[in-house]
């Protein structure tokens, strides 16, 4: 069983956090999310000096809510890891609906089950080619950069770029198609040199999804009427 007292969703999302670090000085700043519940947050990349007990505010978007810190942690990159228990949690603040309480069943084999689905999930849903574009930012909160975009499914894309980023990077991105356009964080899965990278999606919002799920279902009708103007040839 896991430790964590509250089950958690994870996903990356952009929000800003403000307050006074430890040595009273006011900061704000923009950094990410790496999961959720319904009354905390853990937050990657803070660069202010905060400890437990000391308490900021955070935005998500045109939300916003007092949180307590309750744990701080080195992290890989730049920065630290922040964990935040929410001081007002009657308020929505996130576009997803979040755990119940409980403690996490998380568990080594629920994971792996978890994973080979995900495994199954991602050979059923089909890559469709697509012209469209992507702005890609990694969790430093710079303002990124454009690709194009080759092919999309409901699991991942394919970016065309001549700087493709490492395996293993998490990215935010913003996905444009027509006039359709969709946020989703992700994960790099491969990358060729000079050619371009594949992601994997790991979070959207249900809006973000929708579009998604309403884009791949007109690019299946395309699809589909170039097989049957095939046949008539």
């Amino acid at each position: 069983m896991g430790k964590r007292l509250q089950p958690r969703v994870q996903g990356i999302l952009p929000v800003r956090i403000w307050g006074n670090d430890d040595n009273g000085l006011p900061f704000s700043e923009h950094v990410c999310t790496r999961d959720i519940s319904n009354k905390g947050v853990c937050l990657v990349g803070v660069r202010a000096l905060l400890s437990s007990g000391n308490t900021v505010g955070l935005q998500y978007r045109n939300r916003q809510s007092r949180f307590r810190v309750t744990w701080v942690e080195p992290s890989e990159g730049q920065g630290q890891n922040v964990g935040l228990e929410c001081m007002q949690p009657e308020k929505d603040l996130w576009p997803v609906a979040t755990p119940t309480e409980g403690r996490d069943p998380y568990s080594p084999e629920e994971a792996r089950s978890r994973r080979e689905r995900a495994l199954e999930a991602r050979r059923a849903h089909p890559r469709f080619p697509v012209s469209g574009a992507a702005r890609v930012r990694g969790r430093d909160g710079n303002r990124g950069h454009w690709a194009k975009l080759g092919d999309l499914s409901l699991t991942g894309c394919y970016l065309q770029t001549a700087e493709p980023l490492e395996v293993g990077r998490s990215v935010a991105l913003l996905v444009k198609v027509g006039n359709r356009e969709f946020e989703a964080a992700a994960i790099v899965r491969s990358s060729w040199i000079g050619t371009g990278m594949g992601l994997e999606f790991t979070f959207l919002t249900n809006p973000d999804r929708a579009t998604l799920c309403s884009v791949i279902g007109r690019l299946r009708e395309l699809d589909t009427l170039n097989d049957k103007a095939e046949l008539r040839r």
